[in-house]
This record gives structure tokens, C-alpha cells and sequence, in this order.
């Protein structure tokens, strides 16, 4: 990622299109730590046997977070919030299937006691996100629109990473919020 700030022009300059690619670099950044902690609260509170899928699903994210770096540019690029969209999809995905195998567990007894099975409801903050992201896109590409449109989602973008990745860190902490002060 360095290699492409580095590459390009537009994050040097104080423009429209600087704020925008600085919004997809911290978009990219606070997306490859939020994977990396999901990984490890993976590894670290769960034990189970890998199968094949586990060993190539890291891969797979691996790469979709290549292209996101790959498609920050002079232009917004709308297939950015596509890939970014798939990012959640196959996070998401992961996160339920390792969980769901973590639970037969029997070590695990005690905390998934206390904790009802995924339902379809459970799954609707990413189904709205990946739902935003892709309207997002086409909203920018019908409109052409390179400046105010992409801002506006790249913010909201980061005002949700900040928020969720807040949350996720009190939640390992064992914090509430309202014991955050």
C-alpha cells in the first residue's frame, strides 16, 4: 500500500480528489486491521480442526484486500466499494463458519450456552452494508459524480469502521458502554 501512496500524485496535493484518495487509504487501512482482529479473536478463542476452506479463505481475503489497494488511483473507481463489499461478504462468511464449527466444542460449552443460534436477522448489518455499498456504486456511476458522492460514502464509511471497530474492541475488552468513560 505504501508502494501505491507513494505512486500516485493525488494524495500530495490539497484537492477534492486528495481528500478522497486519503478516505480510501484509511478506509483500506482500518479494513486490513479489522480482518487482522478478526483473524486473531478467531485463533485465539477458538480451537478447531482447520479444513481445507480454512486454509484458502485467508487467501481469498487476502487478495480482495490486494485489489482494493490496487484499485486506489488519480479517479475514484466504483469497483472499489464492489470489492470492499465482497470483503464483508467473505468476512462475514468466515466469521459464521468457524463460530458455528467453535460451538460444537464442548470446552466451548459455557459460552455458547449463553448464546442463541445466527438467525437470517443477525446477518442484516452486513446485508445493508454490502446492500449501501453497491447502491453507493451505482448511485456514482448513473451520476458520474468524481467529487461530493464518493466523499460522502467514504465518510460514512469510516464513521461506521470507527464505530464498529470501537465496539469490538470494548467487546473484547468485556467493557459495556456504558462502563467507558
Amino acid at each position: 500500500m505504501w508502494s501505491k501512496i507513494v505512486e500516485i500524485e493525488r494524495p500530495w496535493k490539497f484537492n477534492m480528489k486528495a481528500v478522497i484518495g486519503w478516505g480510501m487509504i484509511l478506509v483500506e487501512s482500518l479494513d486490513i486491521m479489522q480482518v487482522w482482529v478478526m483473524y486473531s479473536m478467531m485463533v485465539m478463542g477458538s480451537i478447531w480442526q482447520p479444513d481445507l476452506k480454512d486454509s484458502i479463505i485467508p487467501f481469498v481475503i487476502g487478495i480482495q484486500e490486494f485489489i482494493l489497494v490496487m484499485l486506489i488511483s488519480e479517479e475514484f473507481n466504483t469497483l472499489w466499494l464492489y470489492v470492499l463489499g465482497s470483503v464483508f461478504i467473505s468476512a462475514n462468511w468466515v466469521s459464521h463458519s468457524s463460530l458455528r464449527r467453535a460451538r460444537q466444542d464442548p470446552e466451548k460449552e459455557e459460552f455458547f450456552g449463553k448464546v442463541e443460534l445466527a438467525t437470517l436477522r443477525d446477518f442484516w448489518p452486513a446485508l445493508t452494508i454490502v446492500t449501501s455499498l453497491v447502491i453507493s456504486g451505482i448511485s456514482i456511476d448513473v451520476t458520474q459524480n468524481q467529487t461530493w458522492l464518493p466523499l460522502v460514502v467514504l465518510i460514512v464509511i469510516l464513521i461506521f469502521q470507527i464505530v464498529f471497530f470501537g465496539r469490538l474492541w470494548r467487546s473484547i475488552l468485556g467493557l459495556h458502554d456504558e462502563e467507558v468513560v
